[in-house]
């Protein structure tokens, strides 16, 4: 996946974004933290690496809200010819920026290796009576981001990491959540016809440079043509980077809470 989202040359990254997501960075020198324990594998290009680091809920986050809390826009979708998560994303836009102070972990499916606890839960944080079903949506999508965002800055300190990022993935058809990313990162999010195809493609380049049809697996870059680059939106990526230490210490909390779940005699 990482020859196929385009990822070539030193600091060149991608996330996709499924059920689970992940932030995969391309360089000559393997990313070992031991503290923080990012995810090596050797590249398709000799001599390189991929290293990762991920969140094991992404997608289904959002796939569980829509199960259990917007059976209505199901029913509306499959009435209407639509995809039930454009209504969703669609009404998440409605909520500002920060969800009206809600915040979501997204540890649905428990921690991974850059959370401080494998027994971390999710949980929306800070509900009052007056949020909304657009807040909570907001909040799921804006916690997956926020979630990422700490995941890439433990690359970050690590090894440079380009100016731009390719997202790959079914999450990544989403206009909205797209533009949430790219204000979370802070950095330009592009989106390219190779979709969710991203893993298909290298194999593909593999075939093509091992029967000789192309010269060298950086071909694989023509394969990529531009749909839609999205950059920050100023006010809104300052308010995301103001919400960042707060979601960090929501995301300790839930990991000492799951701790204390998970050891209850029940």
């Amino acid at each position: 996946m990482a020859l196929g989202a385009a990822c070539v040359a030193d600091g060149d990254a991608y996330t996709s974004l499924g059920t689970s997501a992940w932030i995969a960075v391309t360089s000559h020198t393997p990313i070992v933290n031991p503290t923080r324990r990012s995810y090596v594998f050797a590249h398709c290009i000799p001599g390189m690496f991929a290293s990762a680091t991920c969140i094991f809920s992404a997608g289904n986050s959002l796939r569980w809200v829509k199960n259990n809390l917007c059976l209505d826009l199901v029913a509306q979708a499959e009435l209407e010819q639509l995809d039930v998560y454009d209504l969703m994303t669609a009404l998440a836009a409605t909520s500002p920026v920060g969800a009206n102070r809600l915040l979501f972990n997204p540890s649905l499916a428990g921690g991974s290796a850059t959370e401080k606890s494998p027994n971390i839960r999710g949980a929306f944080l800070g509900l009052t009576l007056a949020h909304t079903r657009a807040d909570v949506l907001r909040a799921t999508l804006e916690g997956v981001a926020l979630n990422l965002r700490l995941s890439l800055d433990v690359l970050r300190t690590i090894t440079p990491i380009g100016k731009d990022m390719l997202l790959v993935g079914g999450g990544g058809k989403s206009r909205v959540w797209r533009q949430i990313i790219a204000n979370a990162y802070g950095m330009d999010v592009l989106s390219t016809n190779v979709g969710q195809d991203a893993g298909s493609l290298g194999a593909m380049a593999c075939a093509a440079v091992g029967t000789g049809l192309w010269k060298s697996l950086s071909d694989v870059r023509t394969a990529h043509h531009a749909l839609q680059r999205i950059t920050p939106e100023p006010p809104a990526a300052a308010q995301s980077e103001r919400l960042l230490p707060t979601f960090q210490l929501a995301a300790d909390m839930q990991a000492q809470l799951g701790e204390a779940l998970t050891k209850l005699a029940l």
